[in-house]
């Protein structure tokens, strides 16, 4: 599985890499429908994470960065499956995000596209004009205040109008983003591959403020009050690490470490706690204010992505199972 578990209502839905969108029922694990991608073309991935309306679901598929595959946006009816619309791309990898009656996504040849939220109409398109020869993934792109923000294949920040696509403002960082941009409070967060993180003014570009790490920033980050949660890579010797900082980045406040690495898109928050996933299929739980282990479960696979909702989480496996857990409130 490569979606993240996504809940809407009494449904949870998730691609598969074998090229079907599931709607299943989040209390029995009962699929409600589903959709095979495979039959528009050659496609079969899910790569980014969904875009729930009141009505609809909207995802992302692609091919990997093969030249004869395909991708689309499609814009599934909630509760039947019926497919409201579908725009055809070279590929969608990332996350569908919104702004007012609009929605933005990015293709691995770092090209960006708006489209019409009810009819997939194409209002307009950017693209950096860099190459992406190793097939990088594509990190998801972000929306605030008619601005959408997007880390490039050629190392740099964008700030976009959202309505129009042209650039307000754009800052190429001493070293190229590794993580995914998150925003909070105008201010756009961004690890590197200098090991540093970095916090930016949303309205100009300008760098606030920036913090040293010990080893690679990656993935996506995730905050809760005044805290920020990530992870850091050491590929070299095969160690990850969850970490919090604070929102100035003042300091690192704690950390957990993982042997083999956290592989799981971000930090999740749920309840109290901070929970990550490994490829051995250790699910482990943190403290949020302090960093100490609360739990920790064993699955069969390598954890990808972890969803929660109320006392349920869920988590999918890369080998494409999902598993779904009702937790007491203090496990």
């Amino acid at each position: 599985m490569s979606s993240t578990p996504t809940v809407a209502g009494d449904l949870l839905f998730i691609g598969s890499c074998a090229g079907s969108f599931y709607a299943i029922n989040k209390a029995t694990g009962q699929v409600q429908w589903s959709y095979d991608i495979r039959k528009d073309g050659k496609q079969q991935s899910f790569h980014g994470d969904p875009l729930v309306t009141n009505a609809l679901i909207l995802i992302g598929t692609d091919y990997s960065c093969e030249p004869d595959g395909v991708g689309h946006v499609y814009a599934f009816e909630r509760d039947s499956g019926e497919v409201r619309w579908k725009y055809r791309s070279s590929s969608v990898p990332t996350d569908i995000v919104q702004h007012n009656s609009n929605v933005y996504f990015g293709s691995f040849q770092d090209k960006w596209s708006s489209v019409n939220l009810h009819t997939g109409n194409l209002n307009w398109s950017f693209s950096t004009g860099a190459p992406n020869e190793n097939c990088d993934a594509i990190k998801a792109p972000l929306t605030a205040e008619n601005r959408l923000f997007i880390a490039g294949l050629d190392g740099v920040i964008y700030s976009l109008d959202a309505s129009s696509g042209r650039v307000s403002w754009k800052r190429k960082l001493a070293a190229a983003p590794s993580t995914a941009l998150a925003l909070r409070d105008k201010t756009i967060y961004v690890g590197t591959t200098d090991q540093r993180l970095y916090r930016l003014n949303a309205e100009t570009g300008t760098i606030i403020s920036e913090l040293a790490l010990e080893a690679n920033p990656v993935g996506r980050l995730a905050f809760a009050n005044d805290s920020l949660f990530m992870f850091l890579e050491n590929a070299s010797e095969r160690l990850g690490y969850i970490i919090s900082v604070d929102s100035k980045l003042a300091d690192v406040r704690w950390k957990q470490r993982s042997s083999p690495v956290w592989v799981t898109e971000r930090p999740h928050l749920w309840k109290e706690s901070v929970v990550a996933g490994n490829c051995r299929g250790a699910m482990a739980a943190f403290r949020a204010t302090d960093g100490e282990p609360q739990w920790n479960l064993s699955l069969k696979g390598c954890i990808k992505r972890i969803g929660s909702s109320g006392n349920m989480l869920f988590a999918g496996v890369q080998e494409g199972t999902i598993y779904a857990y009702e937790l007491p409130e203090k496990p």
